[in-house]
């Protein structure tokens, strides 16, 4: 057989005509015994190939059912003899090959057309998800869209089209946006289904429809002590928030993850009435209905670190550094002439600062900014007739000072137990340490050494007679707060400990199943000095996994613990920067849609989403 027609059998996998429909198995082994029985000089002689329907024509790419030499040679001679009769040898091969070509040409056109759907499909998913990932309204597309057009248009007009097909219209950006939700949290379902170890963390606020919102996070660590936080679900509490409701909610959550609450470690939780009750709280329902053991029930520690600093009793201070500020920035002309002040006085600050109660780092932010331009502002109330008398008394100006200066040393504090992915053992650290730093505070107050007091140094200049011991009075009411509060963390102390510092805690002191295996650890040398080389995690995936189950088990216990619900603050805070006045109309499942993308870590298969959708040419 000729070389033009020894891919024959290939050639029809090649085209694809108009009318063409899927084959059963049973039809598709009919036609490719009809195409062996397929006589190879009907090519030649009637200008034919092999097709999934029969045999087709080259010169006018009809179709003939029936593969019997009759039917195809009284189409040739009908239509085609007198036009290709007088074509013989070389040059007969060289016309075939040229009919194939120029059908592979018209097949191209469908194979581009093809790729060009799927372009544009993953086009309009990719601009979608980073639309979501921004926070950016579903009508948005249609801007982003013409944004596009503009740039291609002087860019690469040849490019113009694509932009022109792809589907951006609100509601094409809703739908692909639920549809990266749902892959998204169906690949979140495959990897907790392996982990070994997992905690919940919950936190409930309000919208701008003052609809409230609970929102569950996970913490897990698998086999290979590789740990994950993720946004869970968001559930709608549309009438009251008591402890029943929460627990419904977070049951629902449970079984549409196929969480196993063996598995459970730990809840963690803002620490309210409907959470933490004994009788009626979320977490004592919620317990009792999964039948966990061994849970570490714990209040954020952000909140409780928020809650020791009410002990400091400098109200009067605050309210009148407070009047001050609302009086400069809550009146358009009052805060142009005072930034015009401080603009002509040349100083290093251009404003004053909000303090707002929620905020946890406003207080601190608000004094600091007040105590340096005390001067400046004296000034400017003085002239607007205000009464601002405290500024000149000097017991006054002192407890500014100490004020500013405790509330610094507890903002960074605050900073520290900030973030997402912290480990339990180092938020519990950090608090120790700032204990240790009130023993320190108090004592060298009374002493009136004021090395870690910089704005009460200011004062001890100006005013010799500075008495400090009422101040280290108060640093002392704060520390016995601080060592009433955080009982939940001070009851694992112990597991704290053993997870963070295996080496260093007596043997007695551990867990009855962790003696043997902790005497064992603690002898082996070679494994202590990996322990100062590698990140914990990173020991205990190298050194500990296999050597020491029971340790292993009790360090994935501890690493999937939430420490604080820093995530759900952070994940509020999104919230209302998505649904605004402007987007109140935004429904609870495309919010949680919009938020599972613009939340997660894990990444949306945008190729098998592709796959599954159907193209549709914009318009």
């Amino acid at each position: 057989m000729n070389s033009v027609f020894e891919s024959e059998v290939d050639f029809q996998s090649v085209f694809t005509f108009k009318g063409a429909s899927k084959m059963s198995a049973v039809k598709k082994r009919k036609i490719d015994d009809e195409g062996r029985l397929f006589n190879s000089e009907w090519c030649t002689k009637y200008l034919v190939l092999p097709h999934n329907q029969g045999v087709v024509c080259l010169v006018c790419q009809t179709t003939i059912a029936v593969m019997k030499e009759y039917n195809i040679k009284r189409r040739y001679a009908t239509k085609h003899s007198s036009q290709f009769d007088e074509i013989v040898g070389q040059a007969r091969k060289d016309k075939i090959e040229h009919l194939k070509t120029s059908i592979e040409k018209q097949q191209g056109v469908f194979t581009t057309f093809k790729k060009n759907s799927e372009l544009v499909t993953k086009l309009s998913f990719k601009l979608c998800e980073c639309m979501a990932e921004k926070g950016k309204p579903f009508s948005d597309g249609e801007f982003i869209k013409n944004c596009l057009t503009i740039f291609t248009e002087y860019a690469c007009p040849e490019k113009k089209y694509l932009v022109e097909q792809t589907s951006l219209s609100r509601f094409t950006v809703s739908r692909r946006t639920k549809d990266l939700s749902e892959d998204i949290k169906e690949t979140l379902k495959e990897r907790l289904n392996s982990c070994e170890a997992f905690s919940l963390a919950l936190d409930e606020s309000t919208d701008i429809n003052d609809t409230s919102q609970l929102v569950v996070f996970i913490r897990a660590v698998i086999a290979g002590f590789d740990d994950f936080e993720e946004f869970l679900d968001m559930a709608n509490l549309s009438s009251t928030t008591t402890g029943q409701d929460i627990c419904e909610q977070v049951l629902k959550v449970v079984e549409k993850f196929e969480l196993n609450p063996y598995k459970l470690c730990g809840v963690t939780t803002d620490g309210a009435p409907s959470m933490t009750g004994r009788t009626n709280g979320f977490t004592k329902k919620f317990l009792t209905a999964i039948g966990a053991q061994d849970v570490v029930v714990s209040h954020c520690i952000i909140h409780q670190e928020s809650l020791c600093t009410k002990v400091l009793d400098f109200a009067e201070v605050m309210k009148n550094v407070v009047q001050c500020v609302n009086y400069i920035r809550t009146r358009g002309l009052n805060h142009r002439q005072f930034k015009t002040f401080l603009d002509e006085l040349d100083s290093e600050y251009s404003d004053v600062l909000y303090f707002s109660a929620v905020r946890w780092l406003s207080r601190a932010a608000t004094l600091k900014r007040f105590w340096n331009l005390r001067e400046e502002i004296k000034f400017f109330m003085e002239s607007k007739r205000q009464n601002v008398d405290f500024l000149s008394n000097e017991n006054w100006l002192n407890d500014l000072a100490f004020l500013t200066d405790i509330t610094q040393h507890l903002s960074d504090l605050n900073l520290k137990l900030q973030g997402k992915s912290q480990l339990v053992n180092k938020l519990f650290e950090h608090i120790c340490a700032f204990e240790k730093k009130l023993e320190l505070f108090q004592v060298q107050l009374r002493r009136a050494i004021l090395t870690h007091f910089t704005c009460l140094a200011t004062r001890k200049l100006e005013f010799p007679n500075l008495d400090c011991t009422k101040y280290g009075t108060s640093v002392q009411k704060l520390r016995d707060e601080f060592a009433n509060r955080f009982p939940d963390f001070r009851q694992t102390e112990i597991r704290l400990k053993l997870f963070a510092q295996p080496f260093d805690l007596a043997v007695e002191d551990s867990p009855d199943d962790c003696q043997m295996e902790l005497i064992e650890l603690q002898a082996d040398m070679d494994t202590k000095r990996k322990f100062s080389e590698n990140s914990l995690l990173d020991f205990y995936k190298l050194c500990v996994r296999e050597k020491f189950p029971n340790l292993s088990r009790h360090a994935q216990r501890i690493a999937s613990l939430f420490g604080s619900t820093y995530c759900c603050e952070q994940f509020f805070s999104k919230m209302k920067l998505i649904k605004t006045k402007c987007r109140s109309q935004l429904t609870d499942e495309h919010l949680t849609s919009q938020l599972r993308v613009a939340t997660t870590s894990v990444k949306a298969d945008i190729d098998k989403l592709c796959k599954d959708s159907k193209f549709q040419v914009s318009h």
